[in-house]
Formats: structure tokens, C-alpha cells, sequence
């Protein structure tokens, strides 16, 4: 349920995308026998995939720094999806309302911009 686990979150919307189902894909790419990276790799990022209940909030998973707490604002550089019915799932490559840091070395390099095109064109 890895990374096929997290592509039918992106394809189903949102029946797929709750928060238990977010960690387990999420667990699953690292060390399990599907997994797609090294267990070590785990501790790299953090889930962020809040359980949307009602109708005030929209459903996300957000892939952010491992320094970052656990809820509220965050910074850095995230990857999040936002699956919901109905509609094609919103992805995006964002920056935390707290700013750069700690990615601002990664963001400043040469090419990144550039690679990000490239993610964007592929998609």
C-alpha cells in the first residue's frame, strides 16, 4: 500500500484520503517489503494529514521537515495533495507560512528552479 497506496489516494480523492490511510501508504514506503525507501530514510520527513471531519477544512497529506511541529504553521519546503470527490487532486510544491528555513540552502541552489519545471511538465 505504499506508493500504489498513495497514487489511488491521489486518483480516488478524498474516500481514500484519510488521515489513518495517509500513514499507513506513508509507513509503508520505507522498509516494509513494498517499500520504496530504505527504513533509515523514514525520519526524513514528516506526515502532516490532519482527519477532516466536517465541512470547514479540505482534506490534504503534506510531506514536510522532520523539525517542523507536529501541527499549527510550519516552514520549509512541502509536498501536499489535495484529494477531493469529485474534482481532479490539487498537488503542489509549497513554501510553509514560517518561510524558507530550514530548506533555504536546497531552494537557493542553481537548477532547482529548473527541476521543479521539469516535476511540473511531468505531471
Amino acid at each position: 500500500m505504499g506508493i500504489d497506496g498513495l497514487v489511488k489516494i491521489i486518483e480516488n480523492g478524498a474516500p481514500e484520503a484519510g488521515a489513518a490511510t495517509n500513514k499507513t501508504c506513508f509507513d509503508r514506503l520505507f522498509g516494509a517489503p513494498d517499500g520504496r525507501y530504505p527504513q533509515k530514510a523514514h525520519n526524513l520527513f514528516q506526515l502532516r494529514a490532519p482527519e477532516m471531519r466536517d465541512e470547514k477544512g479540505v482534506p490534504y497529506a503534506a510531506y514536510i521537515h522532520p523539525s517542523n511541529p507536529t501541527s499549527g504553521p510550519y516552514s520549509g519546503i512541502s509536498f501536499v495533495v489535495f484529494p477531493v470527490p469529485d474534482a481532479p487532486c490539487l498537488i503542489g510544491l509549497v513554501v510553509g507560512s514560517q518561510g524558507l528555513s530550514p530548506d533555504e540552502a536546497i531552494l537557493g541552489r542553481p537548477g532547482h528552479a529548473r527541476k521543479a519545471q521539469a516535476i511540473c511538465g511531468g505531471l
